[in-house]
């Protein structure tokens, strides 16, 4: 039985996720929702649609009705599930436009492993409930507006570039800044199923974007995703700002911090305690919970205020972030994290290949943490090792105290996965 979920929720490509598979899926959250009513939303993918109109009757099919959001980023939805009970969104994030996928919300967040499982296991056994629901349409952004702005209150009119590459933050991030007093200058900001540039937020996809923030003398650059759950920062001068320091720069001074065994070890000298965890925003989301967290985030720009809910929120990473340059502590904090030299290292491997690795790396590893992957430390760095959940690739993240180090640590991991492949 091939397994449905991965770290995000179900990704595939496009064309492998049939009418029919959409129709399932819809049977089985409808299936296994308590409630009477999920609420549904999209990001402006091409397939989307299809895949919405599919995954609707099979949810009326079981007996349930939607409330259908249409195009709205992921955390919009996120907010939705916490009033219906369920949520589901479609979407596929940061992978190409060619890939989509569904991510499952109850009222308590993003669905826990073990309600994946029981989804999965109703698609499996087709052992469907039957019914008529009825489908209604909402619009949640301007409920999403005001939630942000009763944490971040309005700001002074400072210059603020927002890059929405053409996804669901288009339709609520720019009303988001005007309403917060903001000088925002958006771009992208067209829903029409092309993406402006690739979703990943690299220096390489945000080249461009990082050049106008620097010839408009913007105070600072934001860029999302495809579904805007992620937010990427792009400072005044046009350098899209490290991955490790903008969550450092976020977690700074918090008392206790949720972070994945991928982040920098520069997290754990500007706040308290810091607990790790598996890679993936509900590995962290499940965490915050458990013990209480004040803040927690991935080092790829998913980052959760659990005092405003406890899901990744790209609009309100914004925000945050425009409230920190307008009170003029965002760059002050920048400058006082320190750095490491670190790497992420990407070396494609087929999904039927990534166990096989796993088990040869362990066997010739010694010492190691295998809380997500495989990490191993030292005084002087260290390097994990784990497969992508989302794509097909190995992933090898590491840090030294110096460049040296950073390379014995790097070529180590890579010789592990190549000799592992062979």
């Amino acid at each position: 039985m091939e397994k449905l979920f991965g770290t995000s929720g179900i990704r595939r490509l496009a064309a492998e996720l049939t009418d029919e598979f959409a129709m399932n899926i819809g049977k089985s959250a409808g299936t296994y929702a308590k409630g009477t009513t999920i609420a549904v939303a999209m990001d402006p993918r091409e397939s989307s649609e299809r895949l919405k109109k599919s995954l609707v009757a099979g949810i009326n099919s079981a007996g349930k009705n939607v409330v259908d959001l249409g195009i709205a980023p992921t955390p919009t939805l996120g907010m939705a599930a916490q009033d219906y009970g369920t949520g589901i969104m479609i979407t596929a994030s940061h992978n190409p436009p060619q890939y989509n996928g569904f991510k499952f919300w109850s009222a308590n967040g993003a669905y826990r492993p073990e309600e994946e499982r029981a989804i999965e296991g109703l698609f499996y056994s087709k052992g469907f409930a039957t019914g008529a629901g009825t489908t209604s349409n909402k619009d949640y952004t301007q409920k999403h507006i005001s939630r942000i702005i009763r944490h971040t209150g309005r700001v002074k009119p400072v210059k603020v570039l927002l890059d929405c590459a053409n996804g669901a933050g288009a339709v609520l991030t720019p009303d988001l800044l005007d309403k917060m007093g903001a000088n925002a200058v958006s771009l992208n900001t067209e829903v029409c199923g092309v993406f402006a540039h690739g979703l990943e937020p690299t220096q390489k996809n945000l080249e461009d974007v990082c050049r106008i923030v620097k010839e408009n003398g913007a105070d600072i650059g934001l860029a999302h995703d495809g579904d805007a759950d992620r937010t990427a920062g792009i400072s005044r001068d046009g350098k899209l700002i490290d991955w490790d320091d903008f969550l450092s720069v976020l977690a700074y001074g918090k008392k206790r911090v949720v972070t994945t065994v991928d982040a920098s070890m520069r997290i754990e000298d500007v706040c308290g305690e810091v607990i790790r965890v598996a890679v993936g925003d509900v590995a962290v989301a499940n965490k915050i919970s458990e013990v209480g967290a004040d803040f927690g985030g991935e080092p790829s720009g998913s980052y959760i205020f659990p005092n405003v809910h406890n899901f990744p929120d790209g609009p309100l990473t914004a925000g945050v972030v425009v409230r920190m340059v307008s009170d003029g502590t965002f760059y002050e904090t920048l400058e006082k994290i320190p750095k490491y030299p670190m790497e992420r290292v990407k070396i494609p491997c087929a999904d039927s290949k990534k166990m096989a690795v796993m088990e040869y790396v362990k066997k010739n590893a010694q010492d190691y943490s295998d809380i997500d992957g495989v990490r191993i430390a030292s005084d002087d760095g260290w390097v994990l090792i784990r497969p992508s959940g989302t794509e097909p690739f190995m992933r090898v993240t590491a840090e030294g105290k110096n460049k040296a180090a950073l390379k014995k640590f790097v070529d180590f991991g890579e010789k592990l996965i190549k000799e592992g492949m062979d």
